[in-house]
C-alpha cells in the first residue's frame, strides 16, 4: 500500500523529470512508432503474430489503455482477427508513451487536488507511476561544437537507466517464459516502443555549445529551429525530426509500403546481419552508434553548428532559432525512413528470438 509521503515523493521525482526535458521526447511521434511496429509486423509470421497479440491482451493495463482507446470498428471484431491484432501490437508501441502522459496530468491533478478525490487520485497515480521510466527513451552521447563547452557538461547519474540498458533488459523479458504473462506484455510493449526510439538520432546524441547550449540541448529539445513552410511558428530540432511522419493515421499503411519499398530488407543485409555469439548488448550499442553518427553527420549540420557559435548580440540572452531549409529537410527524411525500415526489421528478428518462426 502507498503511503502519502511516497506518493508526494514519487510526485516530485516526476515534476523534477518534467523540468529537465521540456517538450515531450516521443521518438517519431505516434505515427512514426506505428509505422516501425507495422512494418515488424508483416515480417512476422501468423504464428508469431498470434503469439505477440496473445501476450499483449495480459498486459496488466488492458482494460484502460488498450480497449478503452480501441477505434469501435476493431473494438467490434473477434478476438483472433488478423486487423485486432495487427491494432493491439501497433498500439503497444505508444504505450510508454501514452503511460507517460498519464503520470504527467495525473501529477498536475494531485498537485491541485483535495478533499475525498484525492485519494482516488494517489492510487491511480501509483497504478501508472509503476510503468513509467521516463528515462529508458533514450541515452544521449554528447557532440561538442567547441571544447569551452566540455568543463559545463554535468556528470550523468550512475543511477540512471538509458535506452542502452533497459532495450536488453525488456527484451529478456520479453523472452522469459518463466516470467508472469502480465510482466512479460508489459516488457514486449517497452520493447517495440525502444527500438523506435533507438533509430532516432536525436536519441541517441546531444550537442553542446559554451555561447549557446553549456548543458547541451537535451537531444534537440533546447534547440529551437524554423523551416520554410513555418518561419512564424519555431519549433524544436528534437520535435521536427519526431514529425517527419507526419500525425495522420491514414497515411501510415501508404507511408510504410514506400518505405520498405525503398529499403527492402534484402538491400540492408550488411546493417542486418549479427555475428555469431553477439551479445544483446553489442546489437544494442551498434544501433545507438548508428544513431549517434547520423546525429553527428546529418542532424547537426554546419550550418548548425555555425550559428552555435555565434556570438548573441549585446543585450541578447536568448538565441534565435535557427532557421532550416528544404535541403536539410530533405536529408533529414531520407535518413528517418532509412532509420525506420531498420528498426521495423531489427524489431521482427528481436521477437524471432523470443518467438522463433514455426
Amino acid at each position: 500500500m502507498f503511503t502519502r509521503r511516497l506518493i508526494r515523493t514519487l510526485l516530485a521525482a516526476v515534476l523534477v523529470t518534467t523540468a529537465l526535458w521540456p517538450g515531450a521526447a516521443r521518438a517519431w511521434h505516434e505515427s512514426g512508432h506505428r509505422i516501425v511496429a507495422r512494418i515488424a509486423w508483416d515480417e512476422l509470421t501468423p504464428a508469431q503474430q498470434a503469439t505477440v497479440a496473445d501476450l499483449l491482451a495480459r498486459h496488466p493495463r488492458f482494460a484502460e489503455d488498450f480497449v478503452a482507446r480501441m477505434p469501435a470498428a476493431i473494438k467490434g471484431l473477434a478476438e483472433t482477427d488478423a486487423k485486432r491484432r495487427q491494432w493491439l501490437f501497433m498500439h503497444a508501441s505508444i504505450w510508454p508513451d501514452l503511460i507517460k502522459e498519464e503520470v504527467k496530468s495525473l501529477g498536475k491533478q494531485l498537485a491541485a487536488a483535495g478533499g475525498p478525490e484525492r485519494a482516488t487520485l494517489e492510487r491511480r497515480f501509483a497504478d501508472a507511476k509503476q510503468y513509467d521510466n521516463g528515462s529508458w527513451h533514450y541515452d544521449n552521447k554528447p557532440i561538442f561544437v567547441d571544447p569551452y563547452a566540455m568543463p559545463g557538461q554535468a556528470a550523468p547519474d550512475p543511477r540512471t537507466v538509458g535506452i542502452q540498458q533497459a532495450l536488453p533488459a525488456v527484451l529478456r523479458e520479453f523472452a522469459d517464459p518463466n516470467l508472469p504473462a502480465e510482466r512479460r506484455a508489459v516488457a514486449l510493449a517497452w520493447l517495440i516502443h525502444l527500438l523506435g526510439d533507438s533509430h532516432q538520432p536525436l536519441h541517441a546524441a546531444a550537442i553542446f555549445s559554451a555561447i549557446h547550449l553549456p548543458q547541451g540541448d537535451l537531444g534537440g529539445n533546447r534547440l529551437g529551429v524554423t523551416t520554410p513552410a513555418a518561419r512564424a511558428a519555431p519549433t524544436n530540432l528534437h520535435m521536427l525530426w519526431d514529425g517527419l511522419f507526419g500525425a495522420d493515421v491514414q497515411t501510415e499503411p501508404a507511408q510504410k509500403k514506400a518505405i520498405v519499398t525503398a529499403h527492402p530488407r534484402r538491400t540492408l543485409q550488411s546493417e542486418l546481419a549479427v555475428p555469431a555469439g553477439s551479445t544483446l548488448e553489442w546489437r544494442i550499442d551498434r544501433w545507438l552508434d548508428e544513431s549517434y553518427r547520423a546525429a553527428d553527420a546529418v542532424v547537426y549540420t554546419p550550418g548548425i553548428r555555425a550559428a552555435l557559435l555565434t556570438p548573441l548580440p549585446v543585450g541578447v540572452t536568448t538565441p534565435p532559432p535557427v532557421a532550416l531549409d528544404s535541403s536539410y529537410l530533405q536529408t533529414a527524411k531520407q535518413t528517418a525512413t532509412k532509420r525506420a525500415a531498420l528498426a521495423g526489421y531489427r524489431l521482427a528478428d528481436c521477437i524471432g528470438l523470443a518467438v522463433p518462426r514455426p
